[in-house]
C-alpha cells in the first residue's frame, strides 16, 4: 500500500511539474486575436524552461460565457498549461519546462470553436 501511494505521489509530482518559477532559457511572444495565434507554429528544445507572452490583440469572448472573458493560451495535456483572461492590449506570461518530446496542440477553449485559435508546439 505505501509503495502505491509513493508510486501516485511521484506521478503527481510529475505531470504536475512543466509549469516553473526557473529563469527562462527563452522567450516566445504570441499574439492573440480572432483571426488566431500568431506564431501558430512553434518549436522549442526539450529540457528548457520557456516563457510564453501572450498578449491578447482584440476582445475574444465578450462577457456573458460566465468568467471566460478575453483569450486564453492552453497548452493541451500532459504540459496542461492555462493562461486565462487575456484581455484586449493586456499581456500575460507563463513560464513551462519542456518536459515532454513531442507534438502538442496548444488553444483558446474559450473561442476555439467560434474562431480558428490553435496552434502546434513542436518539442524536439
Amino acid at each position: 500500500m505505501k509503495k502505491i501511494f509513493l508510486l501516485l505521489v511521484s506521478v503527481f509530482v510529475f505531470f504536475s511539474c512543466t509549469q516553473t518559477e526557473e529563469k527562462p532559457d527563452s522567450v516566445i511572444e504570441i499574439k492573440v486575436s480572432k483571426d488566431g495565434y500568431s506564431p501558430d507554429n512553434i518549436t522549442v528544445k526539450q529540457g528548457q524552461v520557456v516563457l510564453f507572452r501572450i498578449t491578447a490583440l482584440d476582445d475574444g469572448i465578450s462577457a456573458g460565457y460566465g468568467d471566460n472573458v478575453g483569450h486564453c493560451f492552453y497548452i493541451m495535456p500532459p504540459y496542461d498549461v492555462m493562461v486565462k483572461n487575456i484581455k484586449k492590449g493586456e499581456t500575460k506570461e507563463v513560464k513551462v519546462k519542456m518536459v515532454f518530446p513531442g507534438d502538442f496542440l496548444f488553444t483558446c477553449p474559450y473561442c476555439s470553436g467560434i474562431f480558428p485559435t490553435k496552434g502546434d508546439l513542436h518539442v524536439k
